[in-house]
């Protein structure tokens, strides 16, 4: 079974090589990454990471609006036929399997099932109280989350098969497909939001949506929405609402250890290129 990741990411180059690594190391051969008006040095973290993985980066030059669902729409027609499964997902979010050793095996009942598309869960992390970014790995570093039931984690992400006449929808969480989209207990998904409870059983996408006050303040606020608008601001508000740390979750702890050993042998940048944050 061969599966690839369709991403599309904007001046994430610090945090690449682990959300590449992490992801290899699961079950996914083949990423397809659009790199949205990157300012930092993601183009010379791809280049790298491209000689060690099958990692496919693609530049995406605009400032217009709903570009992520355009770069989908990319991915699906010109690779859509290269894996079985694709998933859909951003810098900030890691999938993995619950119970199975890989994706994979994971994935494997589901490949006589009459669905297109398994739509995942959130389970959303917050700051864990850094200020400052920390360096070092974001699934070491951010270490509590709000409760599953939190509303957001309604939401789902996309892993859609391939090899299919499936096109983007109507926003970056749900696709159009031929037979629909599930989740991992067979419940039908009508939209991006689920109207059944939250469930992370079999896989489950740890959203790392704020990471912290710092990176909020200088790259995530003023971002845009690359499945909305790119002059989109996110307001203080918004840091209020995602900052949850409610819980603490050891749910990457056991991965760790071989993420480790693995970035070891990568000859990338670190993390530390953000400047300090200003403090009254």
């Amino acid at each position: 079974m061969k599966l690839g990741i369709v991403s599309i990411q904007k001046n994430r180059a610090p945090w690449l090589h682990e959300w590449v690594a992490f992801h290899h190391l699961v079950g996914f051969s083949t990423f397809y990454v659009y790199a949205h008006n990157c300012t930092d040095h993601s183009a010379d973290v791809l280049r790298r990471l491209a000689t060690r993985y099958d990692v496919r980066p693609m530049a995406v030059e605009t400032n217009e609006d709903r570009v992520q669902l355009k770069a989908y729409e990319h991915a699906l027609t010109s690779f859509g036929h290269e894996c079985d499964w694709f998933a859909f997902i951003d810098g900030d979010e890691f999938l993995f399997p619950v119970a199975a050793p890989d994706m994979p095996t994971a994935l494997q009942e589901f490949d006589y099932a009459r669905t297109s598309a398994i739509g995942v869960h959130w389970a959303c992390f917050g700051s864990a109280g850094h200020v400052q970014e920390p360096a070092g790995l974001v699934i070491e570093n951010y270490t509590r989350r709000a409760p599953l039931d939190f509303p957001a984690n309604h939401h789902v992400k996309s892993l859609v098969r391939g090899r299919q006449d499936s096109h983007a929808g109507a926003n970056s969480h749900l696709f159009n497909t031929p037979w629909g989209t599930q989740d991992e207990l067979g419940r039908p998904l009508p939209g991006a939001v689920s109207p059944h409870a939250p469930t992370h059983a079999k896989l489950r996408v740890n959203h790392y949506v704020t990471q912290s006050l710092q990176f909020f303040r200088q790259v995530k606020q003023t971002s845009g929405a690359a499945d909305a608008g790119a002059a989109m601001v996110r307001p203080d508000s918004w840091w209020g609402n995602h900052d949850r740390n409610d819980e603490a979750d050891d749910s990457m702890a056991a991965w760790l250890p071989r993420l480790k050993a693995e970035m070891a042998l990568l000859d990338i940048p670190g993390t530390g290129v953000l400047q300090p944050l200003a403090t009254a």
